[in-house]
C-alpha cells in the first residue's frame, strides 16, 4: 500500500495525524535520520511498538489496561495464549472491556480445563492468535499496562508479539510487586488472598475477564490505602516489569 506521508490520507478511517499520536507512529512517520541520500523522506515499515507516558504525570491520569492471560501452559516460550482479558481505565474508573477466546495449535490439558474451565470444544471455532493479537495491541495504545504476576503475561505477549514481527517496549507494572512491598506482614499475596483481605469477589477465577476486575479492585484498594503517597508514574518504576 503506497501513502505519501505529506498527505493526511486516512488509513483504515484512522486519519495520518491520528497516527502521529498512535503507538504506530514509528512505523508510519521514520525520523528524518533515515531520510535518503536525495534528502527526501522514505516511507518505511518500522515493528516498534512503544508508548512511555511522562514520570510526573499523576497516575490518575495515566489510562491503564489492567490485563491477564490463560494460557496452554507455564511455558512462556512453548505454551500458547488461549484467552486475553483486558479492562481499560481511565480518570479510575472502568472504561472499556476486551475479552476473547483463541484457538491454539497446542491440545488442552486436563490440567488447564480444570483450572480455567476453558474446553476444547470452547475454542474449536475461535480465531488464531494472529487475528486476535492486533485488536489487542490497538487496546492498549496509549495505555500503561497492569497485571498480577506481571512478567508471566508481558513475557507471553513479548514472545508472542516477536512471532509476529514486532518488538514490543511498553511499560507495565505488577500488583503483586506491590502487594509484596504494600501488604508485607500478608501470608499469601496470590490474587485470591489479596480479594480475601480486602473484602472482594471473583465474577469467574481463572478467565481473563474476571482476574482483570479484581486486579483492578485491589489496585484502586491500594492506592487508596496503603499505597495512599504513590501519585506519579515515576512511583511506579519500583513495581515495574521490564
Amino acid at each position: 500500500m503506497a501513502i505519501d506521508p505529506g498527505k493526511n490520507r486516512p488509513i483504515c478511517g484512522v486519519s495520518m495525524s491520528q497516527l502521529q499520536h498512535s503507538m504506530f507512529h514509528d512505523v508510519f512517520f521514520p525520523s528524518e535520520d533515515d531520510a535518503d541520500s536525495q534528502g527526501m523522506q522514505s516511507f518505511s515499515l518500522r515493528k516498534v511498538l512503544r508508548y512511555t507516558p511522562s514520570a510526573g504525570m499523576p497516575i490518575s491520569d495515566v489510562p491503564l489496561v489492567i490485563f491477564d492471560f490463560e494460557t496452554t501452559g507455564l511455558d512462556t516460550l512453548q505454551d500458547q495464549i488461549i484467552e486475553i482479558g483486558g479492562l481499560k481505565i481511565e480518570q479510575g474508573k472502568p472504561t472499556q472491556e476486551f475479552s476473547a477466546l483463541i484457538k491454539p495449535n497446542l491440545p488442552l490439558t486436563e490440567v488447564i480445563t480444570k483450572i480455567t474451565g476453558i474446553t476444547e470444544d470452547m475454542l474449536a471455532d475461535k480465531p488464531a492468535i494472529e487475528a486476535v493479537l492486533p485488536d489487542f495491541l490497538r487496546f492498549i495504545d496509549g495505555c500503561v499496562l497492569v497485571a498480577h504476576n506481571a512478567e508471566f503475561d508481558m513475557a507471553f505477549l513479548r514472545n508472542q508479539a516477536e512471532r509476529m514481527g514486532y518488538l514490543l517496549e511498553w511499560p507495565c507494572f505488577c500488583t503483586l510487586k506491590m502487594a509484596r512491598q504494600l501488604l508485607p506482614d500478608l501470608e499469601s499475596k496470590n490474587l485470591d488472598t489479596l480479594a480475601e483481605h480486602y473484602g472482594l469477589t471473583f465474577e469467574a477465577r481463572h478467565r481473563s475477564i474476571g482476574d482483570c476486575k479484581v486486579t483492578s479492585a485491589v489496585l484502586q484498594a491500594f492506592l487508596s490505602e496503603e499505597g495512599k503517597d504513590l501519585k506519579q508514574w515515576q512511583d511506579f518504576q519500583a513495581f515495574a516489569v521490564n
